[in-house]
């Protein structure tokens, strides 16, 4: 795993005993991430930004977690138990890093920005690697049926009718037999999401909009409460920064087409969260995944 991601593991995987009569539980201990993550948040932003409002600012923090130099390409050829821990780690600490671009979230009490971390990290990263992948598509760096990641200090390619995925690590079940329990038109709905982006072509502060309101809004659905009124609160906030932005930056007083475009994309994310989670409890019936986490509300839509 650390040779994969280039930096140190924090992930413990915990393999079962070998004894048919025991049931073979893998045991993923992710304290350390999300202690990790936690002291992110503690220590704030790494770089100190100035912008209009805050929407602006977190799509300056985007930019800085994402890098400003030119990045080596990297494919991928195989998706094992290494690289998904990896991918895991580094996927959860970028976002810990982007949220602290956000002041009125670095003003919430720490346990209450870590719990917003586990429940939003997997549905930002999903958006944002449908963004990176279209451009990536557009700079034709990749082509149909292959998606473009940033990871660490690389561009991550993987062309998914080349890709080895080896579960054998959290299922007794083959790949082939996995598929009745995955979403059959995924893929398709993936390409489809995947040309949305490319025909938008959002800005970084469009796309920083689009990622607060599809993570605002999941976090408030699931946790209710006081995390509900959190979401509310930052979605407002963040509504009237971006209206500032169309009207007073790029002066595009209309720009309710464009903005019912981005969030078209965002619904049909939110639908594909439904659904997998639909098929997710159709196979913890059949215990198809012999895995369990430290802390499952880190990894409730995966």
């Amino acid at each position: 795993m650390g040779t994969f991601l280039g930096r140190s593991n924090l992930i413990i995987f915990c393999a079962p005993d070998i004894d048919p009569g025991y049931d073979p539980k893998c045991y993923i201990d992710v304290q350390f991430l999300v202690d990790e993550a936690a002291e992110v948040l503690k220590k704030g932003s790494e770089i100190h930004l100035r912008a209009s409002n805050s929407l602006e600012k977190l799509a300056l923090g985007l930019q800085s977690i994402r890098g400003y130099q030119p990045r080596p390409m990297k494919l991928i050829t195989k998706i094992g138990k290494d690289e998904t821990l990896a991918l895991w780690q580094h996927d959860m600490l970028k976002v810990a890093k982007w949220m602290t671009y956000f002041d009125e979230l670095q003003q919430l009490p720490l346990s209450l920005q870590v719990d917003m971390l586990n429940g939003i990290w997997k549905v930002w990263s999903r958006l944002e690697n449908l963004a990176v992948t279209a451009i990536g598509r557009r700079q034709k760096l990749c082509n149909e049926k292959m998606i473009m990641a940033y990871v660490e200090q690389d561009q991550v390619v993987c062309d998914l009718l080349k890709v080895e995925v080896d579960l054998t690590w959290c299922s007794r079940y083959t790949l082939e037999q996995l598929k009745f329990f995955g979403d059959q038109d995924l893929d398709e709905r993936t390409e489809d999401l995947i040309q949305a982006m490319m025909d938008l072509n959002p800005t970084d502060v469009e796309l920083s909009y689009m990622m607060c309101q599809l993570c605002f809004h999941y976090v408030g659905k699931r946790y209710q409460g006081v995390m509900l009124e959190l979401a509310e609160r930052f979605q407002e906030s963040l509504s009237n920064d971006l209206h500032d932005y169309y009207v007073n930056r790029v002066n595009m007083p209309q720009y309710s087409m464009r903005l019912a475009n981005m969030m078209k994309i965002n619904n049909h994310i939110q639908l594909d969260i439904y659904r997998g989670r639909v098929k997710s409890e159709l196979a913890k019936v059949f215990d198809v995944f012999y895995i369990e986490f430290s802390h499952p509300e880190a990894f409730l839509d995966m």
